[in-house]
């Protein structure tokens, strides 16, 4: 019997391993706006404190019960390192697995609305004192929006990173209920530790799951201290009332919009080598490139210095990418594509 109890506790813990194996990145590439000059993964520390190698799966201690039942297990350590996690679960409970962070020399533009975000959050983690002293919550809600493409990915990132130096820790919001329970697991370990969640595209996590259950985390019923929440939409005028009208759930909003002229010029000068600058003329590129995304822009210098196609051929191709398409039969049984008016919500002067 005993053996078999040990053959099951192993081949439990090898499925959580493989569980555990998945690589699940916090941004994926396809989306991120940010523009990389390094690109180095910080992943789990593959060794021990006394410079041993650790082999995938390896019993090196005991954890036991209240019984006296003693269960071979892994490394352990006193408290989550630093770094992004999300809350998963599967038949052994609940657990916070490591996320890749890639650290990546990311670019603030100087007239970026990125800049301050970063310098909101980084006065909220110095004011603790003055939370404490008027018997004021200390958590903080921000709420981002504008284009896909125009840079909120990157000001997650950056946020992330700057959390990380303080020590703390970053969770994305996956499930309400899983949110929850991690969180309360959190801090009966970890009391101090400051956390950043990140709701990316909110308006999905509300069409997901019920409103009131979200509503309740952002206002609070939950012990919800030293925690800032951080989240991102592309379409704000999908958000109710109950989320973009209530200082308590999120206090301050941002648009981040498609970067300006300057932004462009300087995005451009560092995707571009200084051998290919004779080869293009970089102001007319910024002035054709009004209203673009840095991923219109990388796309841009894709097509004409890695792929070679004719500028004016490529610019014209983003600008129609631009458009914002619907299905329609041209009346000769082809499908083709329409264009449709302006959004309210569109445009550099738009208003919320």
């Amino acid at each position: 019997m005993i053996e078999e109890n040990l053959e099951k506790t192993q081949l439990d813990e090898e499925k959580e391993l493989n569980d555990l194996m998945g690589d699940d990145d916090m941004m994926d590439d396809e989306d991120n706006d940010c523009y990389p000059t390094k690109h180095i993964e910080n992943d789990i520390d593959e060794s021990y404190e006394d410079g041993n190698s650790k082999k995938a799966g390896e019993y090196i201690q005991w954890t036991s019960t209240s019984e006296g039942v003693f269960f071979p297990s892994g490394k352990s350590q006193g408290s989550l390192p630093p770094g992004a996690y999300a809350i998963r679960e599967n038949q052994s409970g609940i657990y916070f697995q490591r996320i890749n962070i890639k650290n990546q020399e990311l670019m603030i533009f100087p007239d970026s609305r990125s800049k301050i975000v970063i310098n909101e959050i980084k006065s909220f983690w110095g004011k603790e004192k003055k939370f404490r002293e008027y018997g004021i919550s200390y958590k903080r809600g921000i709420l981002l929006w504008g284009p896909a493409g125009s840079g909120k990915s990157c000001t997650l990132q950056l946020v992330t990173q700057d959390v990380v130096e303080r020590g703390g820790v970053c969770l994305n919001f996956d499930s309400p209920n899983l949110f929850k329970i991690g969180m309360r697991l959190l801090r009966k370990i970890q009391k101090d530790t400051p956390v950043v969640v990140l709701m990316e595209d909110i308006e999905s996590i509300l069409r997901s799951y019920n409103e009131s259950e979200i509503l309740n985390i952002l206002d609070g019923i939950e012990d919800m201290d030293k925690v800032l929440f951080l989240a991102t939409t592309n379409y704000p005028e999908e958000l109710g009332s109950r989320i973009i009208n209530r200082p308590s759930r999120f206090d301050k909003r941002f648009k981040i919009g498609y970067p300006s002229a300057k932004s462009r010029k300087m995005y451009l000068a560092k995707l571009i080598k200084k051998t290919d600058m004779k080869k293009i003329k970089i102001d007319q590129w910024v002035k054709d490139s009004e209203g673009f995304s840095l991923a219109h822009l990388k796309e841009l210098f894709t097509a004409v210095i890695v792929l070679g196609d004719e500028y004016e051929s490529a610019i014209e191709t983003l600008r129609r990418m631009k458009e914002k398409p619907t299905s329609a039969n041209d009346g000769n049984g082809k499908l083709g594509f329409v264009l449709s008016g302006p959004s309210e919500f569109s445009g550099s002067d738009a208003k919320w």
